[in-house]
């Protein structure tokens, strides 16, 4: 069986993200970078400039006058926001490369993954009152393991959903990875975004965020995570239809204690979801 490791050295479909996400990336996570050196590595991608420039000049943003130099779209945008835009743009059409399948469909993982970082977004925000940025960044990207072993293992990956489907509520979707496959998309996604340089919070909540045997203090990235996927799952944007890992007993207790707050940030999220298909594909309805 192949290992965590063996399936990222194999992997064909993008080895990294692309340099400028990375550079972005680095950057967002640095106390000295100015906003001259992101208009620098910006400037490197001429359709990333545009896009930039397009978005701060949406209604999204809703500013009084044109914005026209990437400095100034940097300084409206914000930093880890800009990071988060980058990575988007560098993985959705990785996500959508196939067609839709009864048992696993990158389509559907997409929607899920998006999903799950609107709402990690949200809990952070309006929860904890946080800027919710590397959760956001940590939804979007959580399970692209999936995507790799889509590609190097896709019947295994297949015969896994099936299993995973049919198994009793308890039953974890990475154990069954690791019996049918060898290893699980949370390893293999843990090494992929290491090898991405992505903050190494994002990275533990990638490897851990199927874990349910310890707490994760919030407002965890980790924490944060698992509640926002556990919710996606309940309102059934789930990888796999009609499944969900349970919910860790301290993450339970916390949603019992604050069902109110839940309850309207539930109400507020198809808003959100619209606000963020308006942020996130306005060039993709072209």
């Amino acid at each position: 069986m192949p290992s965590a490791q063996d399936l990222v050295d194999k992997f064909t479909d993008i080895k990294t993200l692309p340099h400028v996400a990375i550079r972005v990336t680095q950057m967002a996570g640095s106390d000295t970078a100015t906003m001259q050196d992101f208009e620098q590595v910006i400037k490197l991608d001429p359709v990333l400039v545009i896009r930039l420039l397009r978005l701060v000049n949406s209604p999204y943003f809703g500013l009084s006058s044109q914005v026209e130099s990437i400095a100034k779209a940097v300084v409206f945008i914000g930093m880890k926001h800009l990071r988060n835009i980058v990575a988007v743009e560098g993985l959705r059409n990785f996500f959508t490369a196939k067609e839709k399948e009864a048992e696993f469909s990158r389509k559907n993982l997409w929607v899920h993954s998006a999903t799950v970082a609107i709402l990690a977004q949200m809990i952070s925000r309006r929860i904890f009152g946080e800027d919710g940025e590397d959760v956001f960044l940590a939804g979007i990207i959580h399970d692209i393991g999936l995507i790799v072993e889509d590609q190097l293992v896709g019947e295994s990956l297949r015969r896994v959903c099936t299993t995973y489907l049919a198994a009793g509520q308890q039953e974890i979707m990475t154990d069954i990875e690791d019996n049918i496959i060898g290893t699980n998309h949370a390893k293999v996604g843990r090494l992929l975004a290491a090898s991405w340089h992505l903050p190494e919070e994002v990275v533990e909540a990638i490897r851990f965020h199927h874990r349910g045997d310890r707490e994760y203090p919030l407002p965890s990235v980790i924490g944060i995570l698992q509640l926002a996927e556990f919710m996606a799952c309940k309102m059934n944007y789930g990888v796999v239809n009609d499944r969900c890992d349970p919910l860790p007993p301290y993450l339970n207790t916390h949603l019992k204690n604050r069902m109110a707050e839940y309850k309207v940030l539930l109400k507020a999220l198809p808003a959100e979801m619209a606000k963020a298909r308006e942020l996130y594909d306005a060039d993709q309805e072209k």
